[in-house]
């Protein structure tokens, strides 16, 4: 299976290789091959052929079998050969006519279209590696194959003589995400990666779920499936695919109720745990069913997705105890692992609407919130514990006055800190207590090693200029880390980066109408290797480009947690509301403008520097709630939530020139205080006219700055541009005018 698996994770690299248009090495594949293409009635190499010449640069064993089914997946003879057609099919979902030349890959983000009525414009994605952030395009590039030459020169010099399957995935990933699976379509927004690893996954699937019969030579089923691929005819009725959702529930608890002494520490050391061992736990699935990376559809945000042969499902509840048996052991109730497994059939791949078998595995793991611990219940579990000392905060049983299991975070989150490399392998699994957080991750036969020393098959801590050629890319999780001196940053140290009052603060956001996105927002093509696109685009801004832009722009932050489709941030108060809008401007750069695909967040101050991070998170999480609920002119959500009200981002710099209006007058201008007093006063009057019906007298506000003016001679001219903007012509108020004085008041106390 390992030629098969390598051979559909390939098969379609020759389209990259292909538009180097490269004629040097055009007349190599013609001298390997042009007797082969001819015979089959083609005058000049294809896509197969040039794919098939790569694989010779490659130092897998048994090349020579895997070139055979790379060149011949559009011809088949033997079983093989047929199983990566079938694939290659079933991937894009859907046989699509030539119609248009186009090169570059049209970003999936800029076509989700929830408003119908929203006009289409098509922005296009440069060609270059994964984690380069770059604008996208209004119109395709010119000298398109020099793109394509340069990034496959560089492509080529990192998986040259590679000769481990794992590694190849990485680098494809890295290289082939920002380049289109077909631009013959006329609408290419497939990434080619995302076709390879989902074609490499329904191969390994197809293969698993008929070894048996294989093995003994009976192909009849894959001759009748591939037929009737072929053929667009009646489809394969019978399931024989499942996915599997794994779901992780108890984040908020684990993660944010921490001791507070180097708290920042031991949040990034929680937050890679949460990562991580959710990752282990997807692999330990795949690793015991023999399947492998590219059956993990997707692993970020708290969730997973497997896609399995349907015999898997005899196993899940095994798995489902297993995990269970190893969380209760390390978090008791407070952390737990579900799982979901539907089935469903090739017609459900070929239909093109894969994102309803998403739907229904969701649907699935809903009902299993319900039987959470069933598969472990007994006797023991409702026992009472004996009079011990219970850490205060992962609830264990600990002897003395140190827990060893919460120690163990900080010296993860000093590994994490101090080395520049994670190597994650794989080892025997434990079976013994779980007293350390290393215990967790063996249970399921992995091991995370920490090293300053290069391995190709670490992943780099540090996130800037990744180097493929010596290791497997970044870890998955948030890394960076705002430093005083050369130690991790404290939160008084935090603070104290703060104008005005010196608080810290916590950002929080997500994506708006995720579940709508995935399911109405690519209309009727909802392919696998589609649904997948979509994923990648959202799984790269979260989980490295946001991040990229903190580090950047905003050092005294520190980016807590960030995936899938939300993060969570640390900082100075005062920094996180421009952080917010720089990153809603980011996001929207990232999406071509698209306003179907917008973020709320929330922002949430502690009201003192040692005040718990948990509390502030829920009420950061609240606030959340908050912003996603805000209406104003047929508008919802795409909103933040900041001192207890909604401001939507169409509404942020208006709210902010006032902010700095005031500010300026009593900073710059030595404008005194008292000038938030008045407006809060006058605000009060405003609130009440209101409510008791009657004219709101403004002409005490007008007064007010007019005197103002008289005393301040200097800034007349200021206030009357104050004055302008918060009183209107109707005679009301501008109706965020108490939050932004408060936010001026807070910002500007020294």
């Amino acid at each position: 299976m390992k030629e098969l698996y390598a051979a559909a994770l390939l098969h379609d690299i020759g389209k990259f290789y292909q538009r180097t248009q490269d004629n040097n090495e055009k007349e190599k594949v013609k001298r390997a091959y042009k007797t082969i293409y001819e015979q089959e009635g083609a005058y000049s190499p294809r896509h197969q052929e040039w794919g098939a010449y790569f694989c010779e640069k490659l130092n897998l064993p048994n090349i020579n079998e895997i070139k055979r089914l790379v060149r011949n997946h559009h011809k088949p003879t033997d079983v093989y050969e047929k199983i990566i057609s079938i694939a290659d099919m079933l991937s894009s979902g859907e046989r699509e006519e030539k119609e248009d030349d186009c090169k570059n890959l049209i970003s999936v983000l800029n076509l989700v279209k929830l408003n119908r009525s929203r006009e289409e414009k098509r922005k296009y994605k440069r060609i270059s590696r994964l984690s380069q952030f770059n604008e996208l395009m209004d119109s395709e590039e010119q000298n398109i194959s020099v793109s394509y030459k340069r990034l496959w020169d560089e492509f080529e010099g990192v998986i040259k003589e590679e000769g481990d399957i794992d590694r190849i995935y990485y680098i494809l990933s890295e290289y082939t995400s920002n380049v289109p699976s077909a631009y013959y379509y006329s609408r290419p927004d497939i990434n080619l990666f995302s076709h390879l690893k989902t074609t490499a996954a329904i191969a390994v699937c197809l293969y698993k779920q008929f070894e048996e019969e294989i093995k003994n030579g009976d192909y009849r089923k894959i001759d009748e499936i591939y037929t009737k691929v072929k053929l667009n005819k009646e489809l394969f009725k019978e399931n024989i695919f499942c996915l599997i959702k794994g779901d992780i529930s108890g984040i908020q608890s684990f993660l944010y109720n921490i001791d507070m002494e180097d708290a920042l520490k031991n949040l990034k050391a929680r937050s890679f745990y949460l990562s991580y061992i959710l990752d282990i736990i997807a692999r330990y699935i795949v690793d015991e069913e023999g399947l492998t990376l590219s059956n993990i559809l997707y692993c970020g945000g708290g969730h997973f997705y497997i896609i399995a042969p349907n015999k898997t499902k005899e196993r899940i509840e095994e798995y489902k105890k297993k995990i269970q048996e190893v969380l209760f052991k390390a978090h008791g109730i407070d952390v737990s692992v579900l799982l979901s497994c539907v089935e469903f059939n090739i017609g459900d791949l070929a239909t093109a609407d894969f994102s309803k078998v998403f739907w229904a595995a969701g649907n699935k793991l809903s009902e299993e919130k319900f039987k959470k611990f069933s598969n472990i219940l007994n006797e023991d579990f409702f026992m009472p514990r004996e009079n011990i000392n219970i850490c205060p905060y992962c609830k264990r049983e600990i002897k003395g006055d140190i827990c060893e299991f919460c120690e163990s975070f900080v010296e993860l989150g000093n590994a994490l800190y101090r080395n520049k490399y994670v190597y994650l392998h794989k080892r025997e699994k434990f079976n013994g207590k779980v007293k350390r957080v290393e215990d967790v991750f063996a249970s399921f036969g992995y091991e995370i090693e920490f090293t300053d020393q290069l391995n190709k098959k670490a992943f780099s801590v540090n996130k800037e200029g990744v180097d493929f050629k010596n290791t497997s890319g970044y870890i998955k999780t948030a890394n960076y880390m705002y430093k005083e001196g050369s130690r991790v940053a404290t939160l008084e140290e935090v603070s104290q980066k703060a104008q005005g009052i010196k608080r810290w603060g916590v950002l929080r956001g997500d994506v708006d109408n995720l579940g709508r996105i995935f399911l109405e927002g690519l209309g009727e093509n909802k392919s696998i290797s589609r649904v997948a696109t979509l994923s990648s685009e959202l799984e790269i801004f979260f989980g490295k480009f946001l991040e990229d832009y903190v580090r950047e722009n905003y050092k005294e932050c520190m980016v807590i947690y960030s995936g899938g489709d939300d993060f969570f941030i640390i900082g100075p108060w005062s920094s996180l509301p421009d952080l917010a809008y720089g990153l809603t401007h980011k996001f929207n750069d990232y999406t071509g403008g698209n306003s179907d695909i917008t973020i709320s967040m929330a922002i949430e101050i502690a009201p003192d520097v040692k005040f718990p991070v948990f509390r502030v998170a829920e009420d950061a999480g609240d606030s959340l709630d908050m912003a996603k609920e805000y209406e104003r002119g047929g508008k919802t959500k795409n909103a933040l939530s900041f001192l207890k009200d909604v401001i939507g981002w169409e509404e942020f710099e208006e709210f902010k020139e006032i902010k700095n209006d005031m500010k300026h007058l009593v900073v710059d201008k030595n404008v005194t205080r008292n000038i938030y007093y008045t407006i809060y006063s006058i605000i009060n009057q405003y609130e009440r006219s209101k409510e008791e019906g009657d004219l709101f007298k403004s002409w005490r506000l007008v007064y007010y700055f007019a005197r103002l003016q008289e005393r301040h001679k200097d800034a007349k001219e200021n206030i009357k541009l104050l004055i302008s903007k918060i009183l209107k012509n109707n005679n009301s108020l501008y109706n965020k005018l108490f939050t932004a004085t408060l936010w001026s008041d807070i910002e500007s106390r020294g």
